[in-house]
This record gives C-alpha cells, structure tokens and sequence, in this order.
C-alpha cells in the first residue's frame, strides 16, 4: 500500500505539467464548424438576413417599370332595337391589351426607401454575424466545460485511491498496534466523503455533455473524446487595443449604426411623402364584339399626383419617423456603453485568472510537499491520522483550483474576442 502511495506522490508532484492525456479526436475548431452547421439560432438569424434581402429586392423593383397585361371576354344577350324593329339576340365581346408606368421622378421617395432597405440589409448581415460569434463563445464554454469536468472527475478518481491506499495503510497500523482505530474510522469516513465527491463529478461530466451536444445541435458519439488544450497560453490584450478594434468590428455595433442610416433614410422618406409623385404611362388595347373584327387604340401620357389631405397620415409617417430615429440612435449608444463595459469586464476577469493560474500552480506544488511530508509523519509514526486527512483533502482542493483557473481564463479571453468581434 505504501508503495502505491509513493506512486500518487509522484505522480502529483509531476501535475500540472502533466496533461490529462487523451486521444485528439475532436478539436475545438472542429466543434464550431459543427455548432455553425446545426445550430437552430445559425438558420433563424439566416433566415432573417434572407428576409432583409427580399425587402430591398422588393424596393428596388418600385425604380423599374411596372406593366399589367388584361383580357376579357364577356356574351350578351337580351333584346335590341335595330332600327323600328326590336328583337332578341346574343353577341359576344372581347377585348386584350397591357398597360405600363414608369417612374420618372418623386422627389428621392424611392430612392430613400431605398437607400433605408440597403442599409437594413447590412444591418441584419451583422445580425447574423453577431450571431454565429454568440453560437462561436459558447461552444467555446461548453467545450472547455467539459473539459474541466472531466478533469475534475479524474483529480476526484485519484483522490478515491489515495484515500483508500490510506484507509487500508491505518488498517494494516491498527492490526499491528501502532495506531488507534480512530485511525480507521477515520480514513472510512474520508473515502465516503471522496465517492460522493467522485459521484458528482461523474454527474457534471454527464451535464456538460449534454451542454455541449445542445450547442453544436447534435448528438455525439457515445465515446467521444476532446482534445484537451486548456493549458494553451494565448496572448495579452490591453484595453485600448481591445476598444479600437471593438468599434471596427463589434457586430452589434455596426448593425445599430446600419440601422441609424436606415431611419434617417425613412424620416427623409416620410417627409418626401408630401411631394408630387410623375409617372410616364402608356398602353395597348384590342376591342371587339362578335360579329365585328377588333379594332385597336393606344394611349400614352404623363400622371402628376399630389397628396392633398389624407387625414393627417402623413404627417403622424413623418411623426413616426422621427420616433424611429430617436431609439435607433438610443439603441447604438447603449450597444456602445455595453461594449466598453463587456471589455473592461472581460479584461479584468482575464487577468484574475491569470494570476489565480500562477497562484494555484504554487498553492500545488505545496500541497503535495504538504501530503509528502504527513505521509511520511505517519508511516514513521510520529504524525497523526487527521494530518495525513488534511493534506489529502488539501491536495485534492488546489488541484481542482488549478483547474478552475484554467477553465476561467479561456472562457475569460473566449468572452474579450467576442467582445472585442473577432472571435472565430
């Protein structure tokens, strides 16, 4: 038994330098290109940005010509008078044609309406930027959740063997009469506790896999395995740098300000409402009735129109313009507060947790001098029972901090690139 408890010793005095070796069969990168794939948010935001388009496809065709063709044909009957004669009779008539009208000026109308539905397309481009980058962090929590469970599961299954190469060290003790059977009891009541702490990391793998499958909006293979690249350094950011790149690329950002564009296009839009509309309009007609041949007539000409009252309608479209106006502009400086705050949030939180890495690297390294140094007390039998206990569960604390640490600083720098609009 002592020599198993030689053999953890070691074995954590080489952590964390020692990686949870595992088989690199799903990266992260590989995990966002499946979340980008499946994800449901991904096809809803999508479909809004098709939307979008369709809308300025739809204002553009008002620049173009618009033309309608017609037909009828229709049969009478009743009693018609030819003459000083009246008799009945029935003949039939037809007639086809088209009519067209093309704008020719409104006073940039259109044009603005126009103008307001490019910009709302870029808007809703950044829309679903903004959303592939939300899907793109949290695969990226979720990823290195389970990570950390899966960590925590193992520091938890080396605790369990620990406690018990203890357990059965104070059983062979008492059997020999060095120690007291508080020893025991003692030891049974440290491997209770660490199944149950074994149990629950066991369950967080299970949640954080769940998690994950959620996100990529698919189900993993039974067996799958992550790569496991907590421990990749990446490098520092400043603030400054962090805030002049955010307003370059913040999607949020961007698209508020796309959609200040768009309502000052539609006030402009809604203004021009009360000027004249000139249209050029022009058709072909065929006429006939059975039994006369068709005959055929054209037309062409030049349609003014000019709102005269319309019961205040126009005057509330520019009423509600402005409204428009005032909240995108609202929306694009509370988008700007927001993204200050998320950075300097952010930053800071990354570096806590890079000092709290260094810190629990240290804190390590001291609890395993801590465990050798109450092992070895006690195999001589100078050192107690409890000693040993606390140095375990001490060991088995800033092993799980570590790794906390780790967890929170990718999440952390995860969390300032979306900030920052460059997460990829």
């Amino acid at each position: 038994m002592l020599e198993t408890m030689k053999k953890y010793i070691l074995f954590s005095l080489l952590f964390p330098a020692v990686v949870f070796a595992q088989a690199d069969t799903l990266t992260l990168s590989q995990c966002v290109q499946i979340a980008l794939k499946h994800n449901p948010q991904i096809q809803m935001a999508q479909g809004n940005f098709e939307g979008s388009e369709a809308d300025l496809k739809l204002s553009r065709s008002a620049l173009l010509p618009q033309i309608t063709a017609q037909a009828a044909a229709t049969k009478n009957g009743g009693t018609f008078v030819f003459g000083p004669i009246a008799r009945p009779g029935n003949f039939d008539n037809y007639s086809a044609g088209f009519q067209a009208q093309q704008l020719i000026f409104d006073f940039g109308k259109t044009i603005t309406k126009l103008s307001a539905s490019s910009d709302l397309v870029k808007a809703s481009h950044q829309d679903l930027r903004g959303t592939d980058e939300d899907v793109i962090l949290n695969t990226n929590i979720a990823y290195f959740n389970y990570l950390q469970a899966v960590r925590v599961r193992v520091v938890d299954q080396e605790t369990v063997n620990q406690a018990e190469d203890h357990l059965y060290q104070a059983q062979a003790f008492y059997k020999a009469g060095t120690v007291p059977q508080y020893d025991v009891v003692q030891g049974e009541v440290v491997v209770a506790n660490a199944n149950v702490n074994l149990i629950q990391a066991a369950n967080n793998v299970k949640l954080a896999r769940i998690q994950l499958e959620n996100i990529l909006g698919v189900k993993l293979p039974k067996n799958f395995v992550l790569r496991d690249n907590l421990e990749i350094p990446q490098a520092n950011i400043d603030i400054k740098t962090a805030i002049e790149t955010a307003v370059e690329n913040r999607p949020e950002l961007l698209s508020s300000q796309a959609r200040v564009q768009a309502s000052k296009s539609l006030l402009t839009s809604a203004w021009t409402a009360n000027l004249p509309n000139i249209l050029a309009t022009g058709g072909y007609k065929w006429n006939g009735a059975e039994p006369q041949p068709l005959y055929s007539s054209w037309n062409i000409g030049v349609t003014v129109s000019l709102p005269i009252f319309e019961g205040w309608a126009l005057d509330a479209g520019i009423d509600q313009a402005k409204a428009n106006l005032k909240s995108a502009e609202a929306s694009k400086d509370l988008v700007m507060q927001s993204l200050l705050l998320d950075i300097q949030q952010q930053e800071f939180a990354l570096q806590e947790a890079t000092q709290r890495i260094e810190a629990a690297k240290k804190l390590v390294q001291q609890a395993n001098d801590a465990l050798r140094l109450a092992i070895g007390r006690y195999s001589s039998g100078v050192g107690s029972a409890l000693e040993t206990t606390d140095a375990q569960v001490a060991l088995s604390n800033a092993r799980i901090t570590y790794i906390q640490s780790l967890y929170d600083y990718r999440v952390s720098y995860a969390s300032l690139e979306r900030a920052m609009g460059v997460i990829k």
